[in-house]
């Protein structure tokens, strides 16, 4: 160990003695900056993925460049043979090498730090995603630079070690690319994607520290020092001596098992996930869910076995929870998995269970060739069953399988009611994603005025005493909640009388109240006339007020413009809203929802038991009357403070408490939100499992989905941060070398 240290402290002294290391420093951390700094804020998320995207094509020329001199340089300038007579061997001698080129590297990656504090201000990160790149870099560093000095030892000049290491880790990077696997047999197929660096790379910077992965950068780093140090011995030796050719049978088979065992042991599992959601960890509710299942539940995965290179990260993710379900259900989850292009009677099952071939496009002989399989599963029980015809990737897998499991094992589904007639948001016509995903976890009804479906309609013959009759709007006896979402027209006393009986019973209620109408081909709002907000102020001590809240530090960029000619635009009116400090399960999963036209709430002292669950962040404010909807405009500054935006209530009935949640805003539930705003489809979930006292599902879906945005108060806070980062970048090392030179 005393030896090592003293060529890692040689080796570390030759890069911070040496201008060249300076400068390959700073080429490396403005180039690396520069391609983050220019897509991250059009993307705008609290993320370093981009940064860590380009990483291994630009360790591609600067570890090549670092490592050329590692042997090659100790041999063309006689030195090699000195060290080795002195009281040192050829393996202290590579591992000192080695470890003091990956320190150098690890300081450099390092410089990320800067990055992730002048960007926390804006956007909340994920601790353990960073602090996962950063090992995932450290890793493929490490693979990088025990391949460069393998390279030098096999050369004299430094110019050829560096050249054949880049074209060498290129290899390693594309070997597992669709465009290079398609020229290969079927056998090897596997054995060059488990080779390719890129994939346990993606696979590590996700968030999760994955055995198998370790493995690998472990294994493939030993593998190349190993054939650094059998070429030393060539040196030491001669091709022909006897310990030589011993040497060379041993590490010849040493590799040989490094390199099968990654293939092999691509099926042993064994992580640590350290991501803030535990993305890759099975839920609370799937815990629960599956836990206590008591008949068994079978799962059936069709796959093929021959995949396209960019879907073997998703079959591995998919064995995985597989794997994890089974150990959960502690017998009572069955996993079945078959192959339907070899086996006809698959096919036919798969065929059945709603499960397809599909076509997929491959590169292959320098063209697009269309070639077909199967990657699928479905969940069956009692008779019954669900599918996922073809998984795409793993986001939100876990989510489809644990609803699937508790809507085919639970009977006794609550109910829930929508109200309609008067204008409201329908299930159907503007909110299918909604629909879709509670039908996973309730019974659901819609009902008009007329106390029917509410496709029904008056018939043009019916006489005034028939109308009068169907205007009365009666609530169902097992409706466990009652949904207003957007109410237009007045819902008059015999309906809000009902709504009051039914809370006073010990019945829950969702409203989307819209305080104002919104004209958007006329670019203006007006006050909603309505009576829900007299009715919800008058017994529940809650007001949606006739005005429009902006937020000038937190809201969306929204589209504008028609036809050839559209442009984006931050759009105030458009909040992206912030969780209140009151701690509720109905918020608890979610950090932010994008309201669109949303109205403030006041609560008076009339209201029990009051929780605020969302609102504005300090720079909110507050527009009345004729309302200019325009983007273009300038929004007053002064005044500005939070709004509030959502609250929930809870009342002593007459029978039982009851529950009512309310949202100053609609539109946030239909589907033009909910497509791209996952959270917007959590929050509204949660509310109503809240509200129907049901386990939410809610956490599972937005492991993989939640959005960390970066929010900006000034325009010019991106350039601040983007050129101070790289004149940090650029600054210190120089100053350090300048000083150290000195």
């Amino acid at each position: 160990m005393k030896n090592i240290l003293i060529i890692i402290k040689k080796e570390l002294r030759a890069y911070f003695n040496n201008p060249t290391a300076y400068i390959v420093i700073v080429a490396f951390l403005l180039l690396w900056e520069f391609l983050f700094f220019r897509n991250v804020f059009l993307v705008g998320q609290a993320s370093l993925r981009v940064l860590f995207d380009f990483l291994p094509w630009i360790f591609l020329i600067v570890i090549p460049a670092l490592t050329m001199g590692s042997i090659a340089q100790e041999k063309s300038e006689g030195t090699l043979e000195f060290v080795l007579t002195r009281p040192i061997n050829e393996i202290e001698l590579l591992i000192g090498k080695f470890l003091g080129s990956l320190v150098f590297i690890a300081i450099t990656l390092i410089f990320m730090v800067p990055i992730v504090w002048s960007l926390h201000f804006f956007g909340n990160f994920d601790t353990g995603i960073i602090v996962s790149q950063y090992i995932a870099g450290v890793f493929l560093g490490a693979v990088f630079v025990s391949l460069g000095i393998f390279i030098s030892s096999l050369f004299s000049s430094q110019i050829s070690a560096m050249l054949t290491a880049a074209v060498a880790s290129f290899f390693l990077i594309i070997s597992g690319f669709e465009i290079f696997t398609s020229h290969l047999p079927l056998s090897l197929i596997p054995f060059f994607e488990q080779l390719s660096v890129l994939t346990h790379f993606n696979s590590m910077a996700r968030g999760v520290i994955d055995i198998r992965d370790v493995w690998y950068f472990a294994s493939i780093s030993t593998a190349f020092l190993s054939l650094a140090y059998l070429m030393l011995l060539r040196n030491k030796f001669g091709n022909r001596h006897k310990n030589y050719r011993n040497y060379q049978l041993g590490i010849t088979l040493f590799v040989c098992i490094m390199v099968v065992t990654n293939v092999i042991g691509s099926r042993i599992p064994g992580r640590i996930d350290l991501t803030e959601e535990k993305a890759f960890t099975l839920s609370h509710s799937t815990k629960k869910i599956v836990s206590q299942l008591d008949d068994i539940v079978d799962i059936t995965f069709f796959t093929s076995e021959k995949l396209p290179a960019q879907l073997q990260p998703t079959l591995r993710e998919v064995n995985d929870i597989l794997r994890d379900y089974q150990t959960l259900g502690k017998g009572n989850i069955v996993v079945t998995r078959k192959n339907p292009s070899t086996d006809e009677n698959a096919a036919q099952e798969a065929a059945s269970l709603g499960v397809q071939e599909i076509r997929f496009n491959v590169v292959s002989q320098e063209e697009f060739q269309v070639k077909t399989g199967y990657l699928g599963l479905a969940v069956s029980y009692g008779g019954e069953y669900e599918s996922i015809p073809f998984i795409e990737n793993t986001s939100d897998l876990e989510y489809q399988l644990t609803s699937f499991i508790k809507k085919l094992i639970t009977d006794d589904k609550k109910t829930l009611v929508f109200i309609s007639g008067h204008g409201e948001k329908s299930l159907s016509a503007d909110a299918q994603f909604l629909k879709k995903e509670l039908e996973k976890q309730f019974n659901l009804d819609e009902i008009s005025p007329i106390g029917e479906t509410s496709n029904d309609k008056l018939s043009p013959v019916d006489t005034e005493e028939e109308v009068e009759k169907e205007t009365t709007l009666t609530i169902p006896g097992n409706t466990d909640v009652i949904v207003v979402a957007g109410q237009k027209k007045e819902l008059g006393q015999q309906a809000t009388g009902e709504i009051k009986k039914f809370i006073s019973e010990g019945g829950n209620a969702l409203f989307l109240v819209d305080g104002v109408d919104v004209m958007v081909q006329l670019m203006s709002a007006a006050p909603a006339q309505s009576d829900i907000n007299s009715f919800l102020e008058q017994e529940y001590g809650v007001k949606v007020n006739s005005d429009l809240i902006y937020d000038l530090q937190s809201n969306e960029t929204v589209s504008f413009g028609g036809g050839s000619v559209q442009y984006l635009l931050p759009y105030p009116f458009w909040i992206r809203s912030v969780r209140s400090s009151e701690i509720s399960p109905v918020t608890s999963n979610v950090k932010s929802i994008t309201f669109p036209w949303a109205s403030s709430i006041t609560v008076n002292e009339k209201a029990d038991a009051v929780t605020e669950l969302l609102s504005t962040t300090e720079a909110g404010g507050i527009q009345a009357g004729q309302i200019n909807i325009s983007p273009e405009q300038q929004f007053m500054k002064e005044d500005l403070k939070q709004q509030l935006l959502a609250v929930a209530v809870t009342i002593d009935g007459e029978k039982a408490k009851s529950r009512i949640v309310v949202v100053g805003d609609s539109d946030f539930i239909t589907d033009q939100c909910t497509r791209n705003n996952m959270e917007n489809l959590a929050f509204t979930t949660d509310a109503l499992s809240w509200l129907a006292q049901e386990e939410s599902l809610a956490e599972i879906q937005l492991k993989n989905k939640t959005e960390r945005k970066l929010v900006f108060e000034e325009k010019n806070q991106p350039s601040r941060i983007k050129y101070g980062n790289m004149a940090f970048a650029l600054a210190v090392p120089l100053l350090f070398g300048g000083c150290r030179l000195m």
